[in-house]
């Protein structure tokens, strides 16, 4: 056993030295500050000075806090005091007119004056107020203008609306003259479609440089329009356009170019929009059968020629 615990206890020289100096070490820490307090004291320091500041910082700010509230207080009521007094005399209460004799009858606040409206239950300042707004010009036109007047205000407005009746014939309307404006005649005016050059059929609707052209040539191929609705004839012309147009084309003077039956030759024919090549080869063939026409009906001696073609015709022949 002895061997046992020199096994665990004996130590060596410098384990030995280790242990002497954490013992004397734990010694020296415990030893200095007990030395360092018995010969130097810790001075308690007096806060109450401190406290006292406290104290007296905190029952300050309470009576302020306390001061404000009053003070809020104290400010309300006398905006509610005031909004009494304000609206005392504007809309007095039940009980306060209670105490006046207050009679009902119908009126017109423009007519009646300041006796009439202390009747009604309004004070004489009041009264006076409305009176005042009177002298001013202000016209009560219709019943809810009462209500408008801050001395009146809805509550007694609702009282007296039954009774109100404003004499309207004290407000005629006016009547501005009437500006009579010249009327404006609608411009009417017709197309001469014999004496119209290019530039007056271009101002129609519908007409363009392009269709006045084919107009101009047609005429001058035709020898002149004996009706307005010839000019349908025109190529390409559309029939819309003559719709919107037929009531300005006219035909004021007929004065036409003539095709000589008998001395014009077969070129100068058949060049005319009614005749052509064919109708042409047949005056030609007539003449040499049967002489010269002696007048213009002996174009009804022609088989092919009936009377609509004739009456087309007729117009733009000669048998001189």
């Amino acid at each position: 056993m002895w061997r046992w615990l020199e096994t665990y206890f004996t130590f060596t020289s410098s384990e030995k030295a280790g242990i002497i100096f954490l013992v004397l070490a734990s010694l020296l820490a415990f030893i200095v500050p007990a030395t360092y307090l018995y010969y130097k004291p810790i001075e308690h320091i007096d806060n109450s000075p401190y406290l006292v500041e406290v104290d007296s910082f905190i029952v300050e700010f309470n009576e302020k806090k306390q001061l404000a509230l009053l003070a809020d207080s104290i400010r309300k009521d006398s905006l509610l005091f005031a909004r009494r007094d304000s609206t005392s005399d504007s809309s007095l209460t039940f009980t306060n007119k209670t105490l006046r004799q207050i009679a009902y009858f119908e009126f017109d606040p423009n007519k009646i004056g300041m006796a009439e409206w202390m009747k009604l239950g309004f004070s004489e300042k009041q009264a006076a107020s409305i009176e005042k707004l009177k002298q001013k010009g202000y016209k009560f036109r219709k019943p809810e203008d009462l209500k408008s007047v801050f001395v009146v205000g809805a509550e007694n407005y609702n009282r007296l609306a039954a009774y109100i009746k404003i004499d309207q014939n004290d407000f005629p309307k006016k009547e501005f003259p009437k500006t009579v404006y010249p009327e404006k005649l609608k411009e009417k005016y017709v197309v001469d479609i014999n004496a119209a050059d290019s530039s007056l059929f271009e101002r129609q609707r519908g007409i363009g440089p392009s269709l006045a052209s084919r107009i101009i040539k047609y005429r001058e191929r035709l020898g002149g329009f004996v009706s307005a609705e010839q000019i349908r004839e025109v190529w390409n012309f559309p029939d819309s356009t003559y719709q919107s147009l037929k009531d300005k084309f006219v035909v004021n003077e007929i004065v036409v170019k003539k095709l000589k039956l008998n001395t014009d030759d077969f070129e100068t024919l058949r060049k005319h929009p009614y005749i052509n090549y064919s109708f042409a080869k047949v005056f030609m063939a007539y003449k040499k059968e049967h002489g010269n026409f002696k007048t213009i009906e002996d174009l009804r001696k022609i088989s092919v020629i009936n009377d609509s073609i004739f009456r087309k015709m007729q117009p733009y022949l000669s048998a001189e």
